[in-house]
């Protein structure tokens, strides 16, 4: 046993210490791949928005000298699509006791305001990839739901390609697929950290095989792009994702690389909508309530009303069924 001179033991003597606490949270959960920072925000004043999409362009013939030139009508459209903003919120009691009676060097209310942001952005950003309204009428539509996944097949009518599941490797040649399918060329490869160091990996073991390149920005920080499109890790994006679902399972083992054109509606592009008080620089309406019915205690709220807005669907392609324990393979 320790001799702690006047005291019997050492937990004896610790009973008259008083340990320092440091004010405010120290960070432990970082992810990677935040789409906000990267969509172009649209604000709405109303509850959705409607937009068309080409179907049957016109077509042009040839004619003679003197021939007869017909009328012709043949313009037709998809069907009209529609984007219903969505709320999203989080609210938490500040109790007054505590706030009263607990003299730390912590602004409580400043801790629970920061600590709502960040749970409620990791829910957002979950529902950029996995969100779905016919899953749950309350939610947006993710990119899984913008960007299906079809069972087999190759890009050819679709923007999808299947890698093949389990036990199959990812085509080289597929990466380079995905990027021609994106119209006319996506902003950013989306895809796990797994599958970006794979790739790394195989690609400093091929040199050549396909149009990689590694550089650094100006403070520092690695650039990778293949074929010219920055490629952009999400911790996000799953790596347990449902065989030809794409869909959020486990122990599968299986995940997607989405290629992704970002602009406005009209552009074509895959925008952010936002609606009220919210999505401008503060993103969130933050609600103060003074007191609480019945409770001795005061209350957090945020809300967000957000829909993601796919204007083509040539924005969006995707490989799905990616076996991430598989090396890349080449296309033979």
């Amino acid at each position: 046993m320790a001799i702690v001179g006047h005291f019997s033991n050492l937990s004896e003597a610790q009973k008259l210490v008083q340990s320092t606490l440091l004010a405010g949270i120290v960070q432990e959960i970082y992810e990677e791949g935040q789409l906000l920072n990267l969509l172009p925000v649209m604000t709405i004043d109303s509850k959705s928005i409607i937009y068309n999409r080409e179907s049957t362009l016109p077509s042009a013939a040839f004619y003679d000298i003197h021939e007869q030139i017909p009328w012709t009508a043949d313009v037709s459209y998809a069907t009209q699509v529609e984007v219903e903003l969505k709320r999203v919120a989080r609210q938490d009691v500040l109790d007054q006791f505590m706030m009263d009676t607990y003299k730390t060097p912590n602004d409580y209310r400043q801790i629970i305001l920061n600590e709502l942001r960040k749970g409620v952005m990791r829910t957002i950003e979950n529902k950029f990839i996995y969100g779905s309204s016919s899953t749950s009428a309350k939610e947006y539509d993710g990119l899984n739901v913008l960007c299906a996944p079809t069972a087999g097949g190759d890009f050819v009518g679709e923007q999808n390609l299947d890698a093949g599941g389990a036990s199959h490797a990812l085509m080289a040649a597929e990466l380079l697929q995905l990027i021609d399918t994106c119209k006319p060329k996506p902003d950013i490869l989306l895809m796990t950290r797994t599958m970006r160091n794979t790739i790394t990996a195989w690609c400093w073991g091929k040199s050549g095989a396909i149009v990689y390149a590694s550089t650094l920005d100006q403070i520092g920080r690695r650039i990778e792009v293949i074929d010219g499109v920055r490629i952009v890790v999400s911790d996000y994006l799953s790596e347990n994702e449902a065989d030809n679902t794409g869909v959020e399972s486990s122990a599968t083992g299986l995940s997607s690389i989405y290629a992704i054109r970002f602009g406005s509606i009209e552009d074509g592009g895959l925008t952010l909508c936002t609606g009220g008080d919210t999505g401008g620089v503060n993103f969130f309406k933050v609600t103060n309530l003074a007191a609480l019915e019945d409770f001795d205690a005061e209350g957090l709220r945020l809300t967000a009303y957000l829909a993601l807005a796919l204007g083509s669907t040539k924005a969006i392609a995707r490989v799905h069924s990616i076996d991430s324990d598989r090396a890349i393979d080449t296309a033979d």
